[in-house]
């Protein structure tokens, strides 16, 4: 489907109003996807279409995949999985 330069234009606005201190906000997403979907405006799909796909993005690059040749012990498999607040 081809999306509207309208509809990534208020995907990406609907994206940066999910953002709190430049990190999407879960609750924030599902809230603004209830009522995109309550309000239907003009080219809503092509809206949540492209929402998603930044959503998606945003989450792939803020994610880490780490490999090893060997086996890891399980306090070092830990490490990587805590959360680490700055």
């Amino acid at each position: 489907m081809k999306i509207s330069k309208q509809a990534r234009r208020d995907g990406k606005a609907l994206f940066n109003t999910c953002k709190v201190g430049g990190v999407l906000d879960e609750n924030r997403v599902r809230q603004t996807v209830s009522a995109v979907i309550a309000q239907k405006p003009r080219g809503y799909v092509a809206i949540l279409s492209h929402f998603q796909r930044l959503v998606k993005l945003d989450i792939e690059r803020r994610t880490a995949r780490v490999e090893n040749a060997v086996q890891t012990s399980p306090a070092l498999q830990a490490l990587p999985q805590a959360p680490q607040f700055v």
